[in-house]
């Protein structure tokens, strides 16, 4: 746009300044008399403040720096079909907007450079399978509407939401022939105290595995197929990283201090990135019908980004039932009934994740055999 390394200030007069000017127009600045190659108050005026939306000096020099920005700037993204050129990358705004976007879904981890390389090009084809698009890595209006369908709202804003409201949904509510591992035995962050440990790991996980198989009995009358952890995980790693649709975590807390009590559920997400959705729905799910069946506090559902909520691809949810510390939790769950209410709670969770929202009941209405003959009657 411009000879390399000439500078234009207050006063100037040039007819390059004149596609600066329409240039900054198109962007929606002010810029005065458009048809005048002079360098007026009124330019100065803007490229101060685009300087300084851009973070550069806020100077009112149009030296090489600006010249590049307001050149980044040319484009919006869908202005232009983006692709990876080898000899002359794409630079601009629009390939940073598409990088966030990426980057937003976990597709695109490198630095936002403006630039569309091999890092974006290979982001672009990871989303294209995805979708389902023809994998080509050329940034056009369907790979750009498929890429706004799932960032749009909050609801749809992770294409990992995408995949798995599109595997829930095409996969049936059925519970038959779907594989749950229940893990009575996780491995969460829990006190250090040794005496506490001494004093109540047995109880805690006599409960915990009572929990679990009463869960697994629910599961198979329905036709599922429930695997309960006997602690190491041994043999089950090729179940959870394919055939597993969920590992279900179930546990106690404790703590020195014996007031703590309370029901909390975790799913896999960190601070800045997307959680994950099944996990996350599924935790809502727990809370809530466990809530409903029994007096547990609620202490609610946490995002945490332990390695036992992410160390496989199976969505994964840690259920902390009380704490063993507190003398109301460990009365609570000394109770067959409350053991009882637990598993079904998380069955009728369950089976609720695979619902729409036309036949799913409210929350602690019904049981598990009532919601799969709910189910039956509606299919017949």
């Amino acid at each position: 746009m411009t000879p390399h390394n000439a500078t234009y200030q207050l006063g100037a007069s040039d007819t390059v300044l004149l596609t600066v000017k329409a240039q900054l127009a198109r962007l929606g600045y002010s810029v005065g008399d458009a048809s005048s190659p002079d360098f007026d108050a009124a330019l100065d005026a803007t490229i101060r403040h685009f300087q300084q939306r851009r973070g550069l000096f806020s100077d009112g020099i149009l030296g090489q720096q600006t010249f590049d920005q307001i050149e980044l700037a040319r484009h919006q993204l869908g202005d232009r079909v983006l692709r990876f050129d080898p000899v002359r990358n794409f630079r601009g705004d629009d390939v940073a907007a598409l990088q966030e976007k990426l980057s937003g879904l976990g597709l695109y981890a490198a630095r936002i450079d403006f630039i569309f390389a091999e890092t974006t090009d290979a982001a672009v084809r990871e989303l294209q399978k995805n979708l389902g698009l023809n994998v080509d890595g050329v940034a056009g209006p369907r790979t750009l509407r498929g890429l706004d369908a799932v960032t749009r709202g909050s609801a749809s804003g992770s294409i990992f939401a995408l995949q798995e409201k599109v595997r829930l949904q095409s996969s049936g509510p059925s519970l038959a022939g779907r594989t749950f591992v229940i893990d009575a035995a996780p491995q969460l962050p829990m006190t250090d105290d040794a005496t506490l440990i001494e004093t109540y790991e047995s109880q805690s996980s006599d409960y915990s595995a009572d929990i679990a198989q009463r869960i697994a009995g629910r599961l198979a009358a329905v036709g599922a197929s429930p695997f309960v952890l006997d602690g190491t995980k041994q043999g089950a790693s090729d179940l959870l990283d394919s055939r597993a649709s969920t590992l279900i975590s179930v546990s106690q807390d404790m703590h020195t201090n014996s007031s703590a009590n309370g029901l909390a559920t975790f799913y896999f997400g960190t601070a800045n990135g997307q959680p994950s959705p099944v996990g996350k729905r599924l935790a809502d799910l727990v809370q809530r019908e466990i809530l409903s069946r029994t007096d547990f506090r609620d202490c609610g559902t946490h995002a945490r980004s332990w390695k036992s909520l992410h160390e496989y691809s199976t969505p994964t949810v840690h259920i902390v039932v009380g704490y063993i510390t507190h003398e109301g939790d460990r009365d609570r769950l000394h109770s067959a009934r409350v053991r009882d209410s637990i598993a079904e709670s998380v069955a009728v969770s369950l089976q609720r994740l695979y619902l729409t929202e036309a036949v799913d009941p409210d929350t602690g209405a019904v049981d598990l055999i009532a919601l799969r003959e709910m189910l039956d009657r509606k299919s017949s």
